[in-house]
């Protein structure tokens, strides 16, 4: 799937707005608690929200992007910072494999290897970068059954489920430490915008920007219920996955 110029611009867009959910993308790295370690990789990084997070927690960062908007905005945003480093990064090319002299004890992807076709090869790409014994942090669109109208303008290939996710990271090397889904409480209205109403528009864009501070002042009430209930499903599935080693 070809990212446009027009994709691109709007998902910048987004991503500024998206800055203003702090609470939710504290839940996401809360659910990876105990296996963030000193080295992170932030694969996919966008504009830096998390990666803001991350140096809170980390002793190095290295944030890597695809394109040239997003890799500009992060340089400007860390610019004179030791403990981060940004990059540019294509899995799908034998240079990334390079990213191993950082040595990295840690690799968090959040919603980006939904968007890889090849997402197989692209797991063995983490495991071969990844120092031994370290730790893959995974977040991704959970059930195919909610695949729509969102997803397609999203540039998804597909939604996980546990055993699927499970079984891939298996494939590539990685020993599963945990998984769960994650947001079950979203999955309805997600359901009606991309099934129903058939929604044209990515999943960054269809967030209402003028509620997206109500919606992130709920979220801690949404993740102590799920500390406390049984989570069957989720618009997120969630996987710490260990590489092979000491």
């Amino acid at each position: 799937m070809e990212i446009t110029p027009e994709f691109e611009a709007a998902h910048y867009d987004a991503q500024g707005h998206l800055a203003r959910m702090g609470n939710y993308y504290k839940w996401i790295l809360d659910n990876f608690d105990g296996a963030i370690g000193r080295r992170v990789w932030d694969a996919g990084a966008g504009i830096g929200n998390v990666t803001e997070l991350l140096t809170r927690q980390a002793d190095f960062v290295l944030a890597t992007e695809l394109t040239e908007r997003n890799l500009a905005t992060l340089r400007t945003r860390f610019a004179g910072r030791e403990d981060v480093v940004v990059a540019f990064c294509d899995l799908a090319h034998d240079d990334a494999l390079d990213l191993a002299r950082h040595d990295l004890d840690t690799i968090i992807t959040l919603d980006v290897l939904e968007h890889i076709e090849a997402d197989l090869p692209a797991l063995h790409r983490y495991r071969q970068i990844l120092r031994p014994g370290g730790r893959l942090l995974i977040k991704v669109p959970a059930h195919m059954a909610l695949y729509g109208t969102v997803d397609e303008q999203s540039l998804h290939y597909r939604r996980y489920s546990k055993g699927e996710l499970r079984e891939k990271l298996q494939i590539a090397g990685f020993e599963v430490e945990r998984l769960k889904y994650m947001n079950m409480a979203a999955t309805l209205p997600y359901f009606l915008k991309s099934r129903v109403f058939k929604q044209q528009s990515s999943f960054s864009n269809s967030l209402d920007a003028d509620r997206i501070g109500l919606y992130d002042k709920l979220i801690p009430w949404l993740a102590r219920a799920e500390r406390i209930l049984p989570v069957p499903f989720g618009l997120s599935v969630i996987a710490v996955a260990r590489a092979p080693g000491f």
